[in-house]
């Protein structure tokens, strides 16, 4: 597996005595090598060599200089002399593979000097350098052991990154699991002890709408837990269909009326534009706004009115939910979309999986959309989905 070099450009060299240097953002694509010596005459043909290969350079004649360009701009390569001003290239190879950031004290080292004694390679093996090039040495190996190295730490961290990735998975994977088997737990608790009330006592009216509302949430929450699983995993596609949203809307509010006349809460609907089928999906729409009420009557106070809106034009679909609750705090608002995060209401930390607001995100963006908590006319809070390219006949949804 091969390294693609960047393309030649211009030369464009910063460092020591040369003003302060350019941040990395701006030299996208390039590869960035500091060079660490302090006699010109051999500074200058390495640099130039390297600039024509397409490299950033950057130049240090002392070890102070050297330190603090490092930990500014964190170069793919070192290129070190050892006999410096101020600190010698051991202390800066030492002090490198001590620092505190990974990727900082992983930068590949190749050591160019006149020691060239076997014990000074060993010694500059042992203190961390990934070559040893004596003096006078050949720009055209220099050139090649640092594309090798380079190289190899470009996949080195793509790597870790993907190790990373994996390991995150699998951690979220098995509190999803711990979740899910704890609600399973507490609700069919809750199925068993209304079932055995029926038995005992035959307070019917009571007992099926215990028994009724536990079987719903443990059907909307598998429903729920798959489709988002299987959108993140990238197993899945929202598949497009012709969905009339008013009538998706006007369902979800008639759902969700007795679990807010639960808490003496009232459901109000509004609807403004067009009322033709647009192309989204009905299953991840219904998600959507389940996900919103009853987020807005779990954590809301007694006695509120929850406001559910929607409005089409031509190209967009937008679905308020607004209730009367207790704001969420600026610091929180962007983890109430992150998965397993349950924030502390007026009373506490409401029941659940922490999952609603994050499969609401993940399914607004598996339809070419998004979700925001938007500033409230009259207090509270206001969730705003956004579904664009509502026109679309044909093809699946990007993800």
């Amino acid at each position: 597996m091969s390294c693609p070099q960047s393309n030649p450009r211009r030369p464009d060299r910063s460092g020591a005595g040369q003003g302060p240097a350019a941040p990395r953002s701006a030299e996208t694509g390039r590869q960035t090598i500091l060079i660490v010596e302090d006699e010109p005459e051999i500074l200058a043909p390495l640099a130039h060599s390297l600039e024509i290969e397409g490299y950033r350079i950057l130049t240090a004649e002392d070890g102070l200089t050297a330190c603090r360009l490092i930990g500014t701009e964190e170069p793919d390569l070192i290129l070190l002399d050892i006999l410096l001003p101020d600190l010698d290239g051991w202390e800066v190879c030492r002090l490198l593979r001590q620092h505190p950031i990974s990727r900082i004290a992983t930068i590949p080292v190749i050591m160019l000097t006149a020691l060239n004694s076997p014990g000074d390679k060993w010694r500059g093996l042992e203190l961390g350098a990934d070559h040893f090039l004596p003096k006078p040495y050949s720009i055209k190996e220099v050139s090649l052991t640092a594309a090798n190295l380079i190289c190899r730490r470009r996949h080195s961290v793509a790597l870790e990154n993907r190790v990373e990735q994996l390991t995150t998975r699998q951690d979220e994977q098995e509190n999803l699991t711990h979740l899910l088997f704890h609600e399973l737990r507490n609700q069919i608790t809750i199925l068993n002890g209304y079932s055995q009330l029926l038995n005992e006592n035959g307070e019917i009216e009571v007992c099926k709408h215990a028994i009724n509302r536990s079987s719903a949430y443990l059907h909307a929450l598998a429903e729920e837990v798959l489709l988002i699983r299987q959108v993140e995993g990238g197993l899945l596609t929202l598949a497009p269909e012709p969905v009339v949203i008013k009538e998706v809307l006007e369902e979800m509010v008639r759902l969700y009326a007795q679990p807010a006349a639960d808490r003496n809460m009232i459901i109000e609907s509004a609807w403004q534009g067009e009322t033709r089928p647009v192309v989204l999906n009905r299953p991840g729409v219904k998600i959507i706004l389940s996900s919103l009420l009853d987020n807005a009557i779990k954590y809301g106070p007694p006695e509120q009115t929850v406001m559910v809106s929607g409005r089409q034009t031509d190209n967009l679909v937008e679905l308020d939910v607004q209730d009367q609750g207790e704001v969420i705090p600026h610091q929180e608002q962007e983890q109430i979309f992150m998965p397993f995060y349950r924030s502390g209401g007026p009373t506490g930390r409401a029941p659940g999986t922490g999952l609603g607001l994050h499969g609401v995100r993940v399914l607004s963006r598996a339809m070419g959309g998004q979700v925001s908590l938007d500033e409230p006319s009259r207090g509270g809070n206001l969730f705003r989905v956004r579904l664009f390219g509502a026109e679309r006949k044909e093809g699946d949804f990007a993800r």
